[in-house]
């Protein structure tokens, strides 16, 4: 295990190679990407085995690392395998950065195995790899998943395009490999295929021991993580399946809702609504998990202060083709990048509560981590006008959003201690550097081996997002945190403390705030925000634009199959169209058009208009509630009394809530409201001062990367 390696710009240099290496494009000093993903793995790539691989860049991201450049850092990286944890043997220790190439790649293909769907080793939820762990609770049989069909309604058999129909209900892409899963002829035989159905991502089919199929179906981690970007593994032309972009089209309570109809045991989990809204999920209910945690989480004020948090409700998924320039992680940088085992938890039998579900953790933690910070993302598919985009970069690391001229209303990052100003007011100073011509530039970066480096939590005063998510972890869930297995105990105290960063013993003078990511890929993640409440580039660096109430538009049923395939319509529940080019209409009445909006760069939506609930209109669906007609944009007097409820009590939001019943509760899923608890569009909005020919140029610029 390395320890923490001081700033050494010299070693750096000699021991790496030069920036313009990494680039599509090395000849561009303005325009050029290396796309994310791991700079060990692309350290040794052509390297052999034996290769001792150089101090990870993020390492360096320490207290005073840039100081006074163009880029800021004020959260650092911490090494969570520097103490050992008691009670626990050499053999189990989890292990931390690996040494050399060789060790490297062998935690790749362990982590590939578990997180390709269709592998010979594929991990799924809560079971590791194991078909009958749990109980089988936590898988169904390809039988009942034969048989979903019949919960929709509409259907007198199992229709011709079932697997197609899957993947739109409950908002999943397919990926290029087959991921198969036995037809109702094959479950009492399965072939050695696995089958001749396939899965869509948000699902795979596991193994017996001795490496068999075993007609058990779990979720994967896929179905928040792997989103879809032009739906080459359905219809249309593009880029596909984008692995770790971040899926903006699942509706997990859907999902558990039609499944607990077929006796899937884990859909008893439909009561905690994990997401409100298509497309966005509760996934990071930290404070639900450290409330049993055990240590400090036992003192009475903080078990009080932990169930007063109230709830983090519906977020948008980071795309994890940033992780491996990112120190921190998930969007309030609540725990360190090197703590592998709270992003295994989801795989980990029994829960992870207990202390075989912990050692799957331990083991497997680092493997699943290896695999994902490979991950690059998918390059721009639409022409970039390379002029404008060489504007945009200058922009981006240069112009300065609070110069006097700007007359900002928005307060400027300033260092919490003297007061002063930090960056250069550009994009760049929190986003990071991307262009060679400022990433070799020391005004910019100690060392240009920091290029795509973002560890800047943007106060909440800056950035003026929605606060909820900060205000549910609060100390109390920090402190509770730092007691329990995901927060390293065998660290408390110590200079290298991994428990949750958050709270006051280790966040100091640093204001509370969201975690600015590198922006690698940005064009295939919208929506934008933490919690995914601005459709488009556009509106995010235009907030004048942005509408309160949208609903991104769904797939063209006209585009799902010929109609000869169809035995009926039946209840079609279509997700989010992901076509970004026109495709062909099966009923001849002409191309479904893209809905993908390369100008704004986002997914195309409608504006949806608000209603008011009243004595002659009481039956109002929460998702197009409002108060149009008030002046200062308050919250609908009923949101408000529920954000009070939400915002004070833990599981409120999961559990006060409509589960989806009926069709039209299903389409209103779609629907992004800004008034509900949570899913505010406003901040970000020091780009207001913007020219829209510099938006123009910014956008284009973001393209590249």
């Amino acid at each position: 295990m390395r320890p923490v390696a001081p700033i050494a710009l010299l070693a750096l240099l000699v021991s790496l190679p030069a920036i313009a290496d990494y680039y599509d494009d090395p000849q561009s000093e303005l325009l050029g990407s290396v796309r994310g993903g791991s700079f060990a793995w692309d350290y040794c790539e052509g390297k052999p085995d034996p290769t001792p691989i150089p101090p990870d860049p993020r390492t360096y991201v320490q207290p005073g690392a840039n100081a006074g450049k163009a880029v800021i850092y004020n959260t650092y990286w911490k090494n969570c395998h520097l103490y050992q944890e008691s009670g626990v043997s050499a053999a189990n220790q989890e292990v931390g950065t690996a040494e050399d190439c060789g060790e490297l790649r062998a935690r790749f293909a362990r982590g590939q195995l578990l997180l390709d769907t269709g592998s010979t080793h594929p991990g799924g939820l809560f079971t590791g790899t194991d078909a009958n762990s749990n109980g089988s609770s936590s898988t169904f049989s390809a039988s009942d998943y034969n048989r979903i069909w019949q919960v929709w309604g509409g259907y007198a058999e199992r229709p011709a395009n079932f697997d197609e129909l899957v993947a739109e209900r409950y908002g999943s892409a397919f990926g290029p490999n087959p991921n198969p899963y036995p037809l109702p002829d094959e479950v009492n035989a399965i072939p050695p295929s696995g089958g001749s159905g396939k899965l869509p991502e948000l699902f795979t089919q596991l193994r017996n021991a001795n490496g068999g199929w075993s007609g058990q179906i779990t979720v994967t981690c896929h179905g928040c993580h792997s989103g879809d970007v032009g739906g080459a593994g359905q219809y249309g032309a593009g880029p596909g399946l984008a692995y770790g972009g971040g899926s903006s089209l699942a509706d997990l309570n859907l999902f558990l809702r039609d499944f607990l109809a077929v006796g899937y045991e884990a859909s008893a989990a439909v009561v905690l609504n994990l997401n409100h809204t298509r497309g966005r999920n509760n996934a990071s209910l930290i404070n639900l998990a450290f409330a049993a945690g055990g240590g400090s989480a036992n003192s009475p004020q903080t078990f009080v202060g932990v169930m007063n948090s109230g709830t983090t409700a519906d977020m948008d998924t980071p795309a994890w083709w940033n992780m491996g320039h990112r120190p921190k992680k998930f969007v309030d940088g609540v725990f360190p990048m090197d703590s592998p085992r709270v992003d295994a938890v989801f795989y980990a039998p029994t829960i992870g509560i207990t202390p075989q579900g912990q050692q799957w953790m331990r083991d497997n933690g680092p493997d699943l981590n290896a695999w994902i910070e490979t991950l690059k993302s998918p390059p721009y598919p639409f022409t970039i006008d390379t002029a404008l985009a060489e504007q945009g970069a200058v922009l981006f690391h240069t112009l300065d959003l609070w110069a006097p001229e700007r007359n900002n209303p928005v307060p400027e990052p300033r260092d919490p201690t003297t007061g002063v100003r930090v960056g250069n007011g550009s994009c760049a100073s929190c986003h990071g550097a991307y262009s060679a011509r400022y990433v070799n530039d020391p005004d910019f970066l100690d060392t240009p081996e920091l290029e795509g480096v973002a560890s800047y939590i943007t106060p909440l005063e800056v950035i003026g997002t929605d606060p909820e998510r900060l205000v549910a972890n609060n100390d109390s869930v920090q402190e509770a945190g730092r007691d329990s297995f995901f927060g390293y105990p065998q660290s408390k105290g110590q200079a290298q403390d991994c428990g949750p960063q958050n709270g006051p013993a280790l966040r100091g003078n640093r204001a509370a705030g969201y975690l600015a990511p590198p922006l690698y890929g940005v064009w295939a993640t919208a929506p934008y925000l933490h919690n995914g409440s601005v459709p488009n580039l556009w509106e995010l660096l235009k907030p004048s634009e942005r509408k309160r109430i949208w609903k991104r538009w769904s797939t063209s049923t006209a585009a799902l199959a010929p109609p000869s395939t169809l035995n009926t319509l039946g209840n079609v529940i279509a997700g989010y169209a992901t076509n970004i080019t026109p495709v062909p209409d099966y009923y001849g009445t002409g191309d479904v058009p893209g809905a993908y909006d390369p100008d704004k760069v986002g997914w195309k939506y409608d504006e949806i208009p608000c209603e008011v609930q009243s004595a002659t209109n009481p039956s109002v669906s929460p998702y197009v509630n409002c108060t149009p007609s008030s002046a200062d944009q308050q919250d609908p007097l009923a949101e408000q009394i529920l954000a009070g409820l939400y915002s004070n009590l833990l599981l409120a939001w999961n559990i006060f809530f409509p589960p989806p019943l009926m069709p039209a509760q299903m389409e209103d899923r779609k629907i992004f409201n800004t008034w509900m608890f949570a899913q505010g569009n406003e901040g970000h909005e020091f780009n207001a001062v913007l020219t829209d020919d510099e938006r123009r140029a910014i956008i284009e610029y973001l393209k590249i990367l």
